[in-house]
C-alpha cells in the first residue's frame, strides 16, 4: 500500500484528532484537577499510551470496512479518492479490518483487567460490531447512522476517564475534600466536551450525507437529504448548529466566567458557529457542503483545543 493510500484509508489526520482528543483530556482536565487535591493520575503514562493505541486501531478498522462497503458509492462520490480496488484489494482490506480489529480488541481488554475495569471489554468488543453494521445496515437508514457514529465519537473523551474515575473512587473513597466533590467535577467536565463531540459530528454526519447524495441514492440510502430534502436538511443543519452554541453559551457564561475563556469562546466558538450557520443556509450544491463538512472539523479541533489554549493564556496573563 502506498503512503497517500495509507493516508486516505486510515485517515490519519482524524487518527492524529483521536489520539490528541484524549491526551488533552487526560492532560489538561484529568490531571489539573486531581493534582489540586494532591494526587496523582492512576492510570500509568505507558498503559494509557496502550489504551490510545487500541482505540486507534479500531477507528481506523472501522475506517477500513466503511470504504470496502462504499466502493459503489465512492466510484461516483469520489472517484479520484477511492483506495480499496486501486492501492489496496478487497481482500486485502477485509484482512486488514481484522487485523485491526483483532489488535484493538486484544490491547482494551488487557488494558481492562489490568485496572480492573472489566465492564470495559463490552465497550472494546462492541464498538467494532457496531461500526461494522453501521457499514453495512445504519448508515443507509434515516439518521440511524449518524447518531452511531456520533455516539462512538463521543466515546472518545469519555474512555479517558472511564478508567481514571474507578479508581480514584476506589483509592481516595476517605479522602473528603476530593470525594465527591473532586470526582463530580472531573465528570462534568468530560461530559461536557463529550456533548460537543457528539453534537459537531452528527452535524457533520448530515452535512458530509448531503455531500454524497447523488451516491447514497445508487445505493438506496435513506439519508436526510435524500429523505426530507437539501431545504429540510440546511434547517436541521443550522438548528443542530444553533442547540450546541446555546447550550455552550450557556456552560460558559454560568461557570466558566475567567476573561480569557470567554474571549476564546466568543472568537473560536461563538463566530465560527455563526458563520456556520449563515454559510449553510445559503449552501447549494456539493462544493459548498464539502467547505461545510471541513469548517466543522475547524470548530471540532477548536473545541478541544479550549482547555490548553486557555489554561496556558491564563499562566501567562
Amino acid at each position: 500500500m502506498s503512503i497517500s493510500g495509507a493516508f486516505r484509508i486510515f485517515r490519519l489526520p482524524n487518527l492524529l484528532m483521536v489520539a490528541i482528543t484524549m491526551y488533552l483530556m487526560r492532560l489538561t482536565i484529568i490531571k489539573p484537577i486531581v493534582l489540586r487535591y494532591g494526587i496523582e493520575l492512576q492510570v500509568s503514562e505507558v498503559s494509557f499510551l496502550g489504551l490510545v493505541l487500541s482505540t486507534m486501531l479500531i477507528t481506523a478498522a472501522g475506517y477500513v470496512i466503511n470504504d470496502y462497503h462504499d466502493v459503489k458509492a465512492d466510484r461516483i462520490n469520489k472517484p479520484d479518492k477511492m483506495v480499496i480496488g486501486i492501492h489496496v484489494s478487497r481482500r486485502a482490506a477485509l484482512l486488514l479490518h481484522w487485523l485491526l480489529n483483532t489488535a484493538g480488541v486484544f490491547a482494551g481488554t488487557i488494558f481492562s483487567l489490568l485496572y480492573h475495569v472489566p465492564w470495559m471489554i463490552i465497550v472494546f468488543a462492541g464498538a467494532p460490531l457496531l461500526l461494522w453494521y453501521y457499514s453495512v445496515r445504519l448508515k443507509h437508514l434515516l439518521l440511524a447512522g449518524n447518531l452511531a457514529v456520533s455516539l462512538l465519537t463521543a466515546t472518545v473523551p469519555l474512555l479517558v476517564v472511564l478508567f481514571e474515575y474507578p479508581m480514584l473512587a476506589r483509592n481516595f473513597r476517605s479522602n473528603t475534600a476530593f470525594y465527591p466533590h473532586g470526582l463530580i467535577t472531573i465528570l462534568l467536565w468530560v461530559l461536557v466536551f463529550a456533548f460537543f463531540a457528539f453534537m459537531t459530528n452528527l452535524i457533520r454526519e448530515i452535512i458530509k450525507d448531503a455531500q454524497d447524495v447523488e451516491g447514497d441514492r445508487e445505493l438506496k440510502s435513506r439519508t436526510v437529504p435524500i429523505v426530507w430534502g437539501l431545504p429540510k436538511t440546511r434547517l436541521i443543519i443550522a438548528g443542530l448548529a444553533a442547540i450546541t452554541i446555546s447550550a455552550l453559551s450557556f456552560i460558559f457564561l454560568t461557570y466558566l466566567k475567567d476573561t480569557v475563556s470567554l474571549i476564546y469562546f466568543a472568537l473560536a466558538l461563538l463566530l465560527p458557529f455563526i458563520y456556520l450557520i449563515y454559510r449553510t443556509l445559503i449552501a447549494t450544491d456539493t462544493k459548498d457542503f464539502k467547505f461545510l463538512s471541513q469548517w466543522v472539523k475547524l470548530i471540532m479541533l477548536l473545541g478541544v483545543l479550549y482547555a490548553p489554549v486557555v489554561h496556558c493564556l491564563n499562566r501567562l496573563f
